[in-house]
């Protein structure tokens, strides 16, 4: 087993490589797992995650047995896949690896490896199918078109939003980025979609004509009320009620009550975004990682008592310069942290975003976090942002702090 995992794990070191040839193998010699049951597949550049976590509670509230596939996770794997809201244990997927190595084998002699993200994926459809799911929600990793999630044949897709994010492998223009959404819709089955700007809208409108895809855009819903949900801040409410628009399309499929769905948005559990981990100080985490991020959490921001402190790291300067700008004018106090993570930036690349910043400015790496929490004044109220790595070594100390139980397992690590 422990050749398996390491054979995993130096997938993961190998990054991401683009393309859907490869799980398409995968699934053909595994008979197609992602087929035999109903999905929804969602992709955005930001709230994909929100709404899966939504439609996963109002599924799971009514009774189903509900598989959801989720990225990146904040302290272990097992978290990306979930059946009845159940991470999947360590155990069973070191029993996934043992029993694809001789796939994975099989496939490779014709071309590469599969990727981590690609083995993880596959797990999850497998997983799902031997739990027999009455509905499985899929997140992409990234983009649509060529993510590894595509190899699905969903009931309903969803894009939730099209913002400049990962522009080195989407493009650098909003269309460009829109058509890759847009590459999740499938031949004759609806997409719902959410509020976008006109150029990347066009791209999705014309994805959904060439695939006669239905198409519900949310703009144009009249009369809309946004629904409430404990999620912070109106693009929540925003994404739930993309939720909710998924749900009606999906009655004749699984039927759900209007009062349950309603409940259910309202008891949603989205670890990192927006959470409060401790009130004495008052820490909050939230993974705004890119410049779209930003822009909807200002209003979050500009409810936070006058004095909030920041800790802030970033995977990539434009992302760090894109939510930093914006924050630090509403902040006096920054702590930039340099994660262990090959693609972090340094405290040289944070500084130079920060020139011209007439607060204070501190250093420091995710190693010291512990020390640090325990410097901070009972009355601080600090906000931990940017890379989810930084909110997942906050969140990874709080729950040592507080003796909660972890694996201790290798999939803590990242």
């Amino acid at each position: 087993m422990k050749k398996t995992l390491e054979f995993l794990y130096s997938l993961r070191n190998q990054g991401s490589r683009f393309g859907i040839d490869r799980i398409q193998s995968l699934c053909e010699e595994l008979e197609n797992p992602q087929n035999q049951y109903p999905s929804i597949h969602v992709a955005g550049t930001n709230g994909k995650g929100s709404v899966c976590a939504m439609l996963d509670n109002v599924y799971r509230t009514h009774g189903y047995r509900v598989g959801l596939f989720t990225s990146p996770h904040l302290l272990e794997l097992g978290e990306r896949i979930r059946v009845d809201g159940k991470n999947l244990s360590f155990e069973k997927i070191e029993q996934w690896m043992n029993i694809l190595m001789p796939v994975v084998k099989k496939v490779s002699r014709s071309g590469e490896c599969p990727t981590f993200f690609e083995l993880i994926t596959i797990i999850a459809f497998l997983e799902f199918k031997k739990q027999q799911v009455d509905i499985a929600i899929v997140e992409t990793g990234l983009g649509g078109r060529l993510d590894s999630t595509n190899v699905l044949n969903s009931d309903l897709s969803l894009i939730t939003s099209v913002g400049y994010d990962h522009c080195e492998i989407l493009g650098n223009e909003l269309d460009q980025i829109a058509r890759e959404k847009a590459g999740i819709i499938k031949p004759g089955k609806p997409v719902v979609v959410g509020w976008l700007e006109k150029k990347a809208l066009d791209e999705v409108v014309q994805a959904a004509e060439i695939k006669k895809a239905p198409l519900y855009l949310m703009e144009e819903e009249s009369g809309l009320t946004l629904p409430e949900t404990n999620l912070h801040g109106t693009f929540q409410q925003q994404n739930a009620a993309l939720a909710l628009r998924a749900t009606e399309l999906l009655q004749p499929l699984l039927p759900v009550q209007k009062s349950k769905v309603v409940s259910a948005l309202k008891t949603v559990q989205y670890p990192g975004r927006w959470q409060q981990i401790s009130s004495e100080p008052t820490i909050i985490l939230d993974a705004c990682h890119n410049g779209q991020g930003a822009k909807v959490s200002e209003q979050l921001w500009d409810g936070l008592p006058q004095g909030f402190e920041v800790w802030f790291a970033a995977c990539g300067k434009d992302r760090a310069r894109d939510v930093l700008t914006p924050l630090l004018r509403r902040t006096e106090r920054v702590t930039l942290f340099e994660v262990d993570q090959p693609r972090s930036c340094t405290h040289e690349e944070l500084q130079k975003v920060v020139e011209g910043f007439t607060g204070e400015v501190s250093f420091a790496r995710d190693s010291e976090i512990s020390k640090l929490c325990q410097l901070l004044h009972p009355q601080r109220t600090l906000l931990v942002t940017g890379s989810i790595y930084l909110i997942a070594s906050v969140f990874a100390c709080f729950q040592d702090h507080r003796k909660i139980p972890r694996s201790g397992n290798w999939q803590d690590h990242w």
